[in-house]
């Protein structure tokens, strides 16, 4: 992996407040790209950026839900104000609403997939005209191995959610790759990341603690090592997808 691919490179990462996210953005800045840190939670953008600045690294915060259609374009054009342009976008954040079909409620499906699907829509379309118009640009989206296969029975909607956007990213690479922009799906299994705490419900919240707390899960940063080693290809090279799995 050559760090001199991603130095200067300005790097959107939504997510970034934790897990994975705040994993990629360390590692990106680490290599030095300088990184726009995306999620909800200003509080840990804003410690996150003192971190990376400490380590010497450049980052900056842009509070936003990534699930807003009017707020993917306009924090993009905030960070292309304060940056100059945007070379990669790193799709991360996403959320789990575990629970069975019959008794369901609705609006856990349209906050799956709003945040899980059209989310990453938004920002990719946001970012794409700058892209295009230079010829070149990389977009990162993390998926799940609930992408393939059936879904378990109490995650069948984020299963639904992560089937749709890895079609989503395979037919996007084939729309905007021949004008020379990549498109990367990543599909991690059990990831040690805070996901879990995002489930309301404190048996499901439970189960899924003991499904991802443990010591055969992946942790972040391999999660992050496998994004950052997509986008440090040369840019005649496209890694299509990433599938990782716990050893054991």
């Amino acid at each position: 992996m050559s760090t001199n691919l991603l130095k200067g490179k300005v790097a959107i990462v939504t997510g970034a407040s934790a897990g994975i996210g705040a994993a990629t953005a360390n590692l990106l800045a680490a290599q030095g790209a300088r990184v726009a840190l995306v999620a909800r939670r200003r509080e840990r953008l804003t410690a996150l950026c003192e971190e990376i600045a400490a380590a010497g690294g450049e980052a900056a915060a842009f509070a936003a839900d990534v699930a807003d259609e009017a707020q993917a374009g306009t924090t993009v054009a905030a960070v292309i104000a304060h940056f100059g342009q945007v070379d990669i976008l790193v799709n991360n954040a996403g959320i789990i609403r575990p629970g069975g079909i019959v008794g369901a409620d609705a609006a856990d499906w349209r906050d799956t997939f709003d945040i899980n699907l059209l989310g990453p829509m938004y920002w990719s379309r946001a970012v794409l005209p700058g892209m295009l118009e230079r010829g070149a640009g990389h977009i990162v989206t993390v998926s799940s191995n609930a992408a393939k296969g059936p879904g378990a029975p109490t995650n069948n909607a984020y299963a639904a959610s992560k089937h749709a956007i890895t079609a989503f990213c395979g037919g996007l690479r084939r729309e905007v790759g021949p004008q020379g922009v990549r498109v990367t799906i990543v599909e991690p299994g059990a990831t040690h990341t805070e996901i879990a705490e995002t489930i309301a419900e404190p048996g499901a919240r439970d189960a899924m603690r003991e499904h991802l707390y443990n010591s055969t899960a992946m942790q972040a940063g391999d999660i992050a090592a496998a994004i950052c080693y997509a986008l440090a290809q040369h840019p005649r090279v496209n890694v299509d997808e990433i599938w990782l799995t716990p050893t054991k």
